[in-house]
């Protein structure tokens, strides 16, 4: 889903963020404690002990993902595509403009490919909806014309864009 990017030693790191240019940043520390009591040494073994470092490592990943997120609203907002839906619900028209502010790459087969980043939650809601929308004519029409205008700007960046330096 994204550019791998190599870290070399230090705690400094920059890329090049599209519509924004040269990012710096510091990297971040996560640091979970475990305290482990010295009446419990005999007994932490086994299955106690996986519970133990694995409850560490649930927190390490919340706390991970939760600054992924961050980082990822950080940067949507800085290069403006990011919706704000103010607490409506989830809406075609919502679902529309989200389309329209990404920049989109096309399959061989015509077909958009691109991935949303959404909670679980919103996940689930996003999919019913999509399914009550594939019978809404209106809707089609409407995303149609979207994706073809994306297919289109997809065509002239392809064309334009330099293989060698």
């Amino acid at each position: 889903m994204g550019t791998t990017v190599i870290q070399h030693e230090g705690f400094t790191h920059s890329y090049e963020q599209i519509g924004v240019g040269i990012v710096e940043e510091q990297l971040k520390e996560h640091a979970i404690p475990m305290e482990i009591k010295f009446d419990e040494v005999p007994e932490l073994i086994g299955d106690r002990l996986t519970a133990k470092v694995d409850a560490v490592a649930d927190e390490l990943a919340r706390r991970t993902s939760e600054d992924a997120y961050k980082k990822l609203d950080e940067s949507m907002g800085k290069v403006g595509n990011s919706i704000n839906a103010g607490g409506k619900p989830f809406s075609q028209k919502i679902y529309l403009e989200m389309l329209e502010k990404m920049e989109m790459e096309f399959e061989d087969t015509g077909e958009p490919a691109f991935k949303l980043v959404m909670h679980p939650d919103m996940a689930e809601v996003v999919r019913k909806r999509m399914e009550e929308w594939q019978n809404d004519n209106d809707f089609q029409l409407k995303y149609g014309e979207l994706i073809r205008l994306k297919r289109e700007a997809w065509f002239d960046r392809e064309s334009n864009r330099k293989l060698v330096d």
